[in-house]
């Protein structure tokens, strides 16, 4: 992977970073609230909220700043996200069944985001690729 980030690629990566941080965390820890709300209204309105991101206005001039792993890392992710964002959208699943879907949706978004993260931290040269692949051994 490549540590040298021009200034408009760390730039992008950073913004993307905390995009995909933020949107993370509202699907994860806001999963109870949304739930709730989706099951007893039958609405679907809030999901706009909640699946908010900036990566889906991203341009190809940004992108191109990036590299290729980060890249997948990003397009593993935020498919992940709209998967279950596609889900929810025309789901006629009773309440149990979505809750089912969505931990198990939750749990693979958090494994691709982890991904994420460890590509990121290693473009950033905040992680050690070779001590990381050690520690896991």
């Amino acid at each position: 992977m490549s540590t040298q980030l021009s200034a408009i690629g760390l730039k992008v990566l950073v913004v993307l970073r905390t995009d995909a941080q933020r949107l993370f965390e509202r699907i994860k820890y806001r999963q109870a609230e949304y739930l709730h709300h989706f099951s007893s209204k039958r609405t679907r309105e809030h999901f706009s909220q909640i699946f908010w991101n900036r990566y889906q206005d991203a341009t190809l001039s940004d992108l191109k700043e990036l590299s290729e792993e980060i890249l997948s890392g990003f397009d593993t992710f935020y498919s992940k996200v709209d998967d279950l964002k596609w889900y929810l959208s025309i789901t006629e699943d009773m309440p149990a069944k979505v809750h089912d879907v969505v931990v198990h949706s939750v749990h693979e978004i958090e494994e691709a985001y982890n991904l994420l993260q460890f590509y990121i931290g290693v473009d950033l040269g905040t992680i050690d690729k070779k001590t990381q692949a050690d520690d896991e051994d």
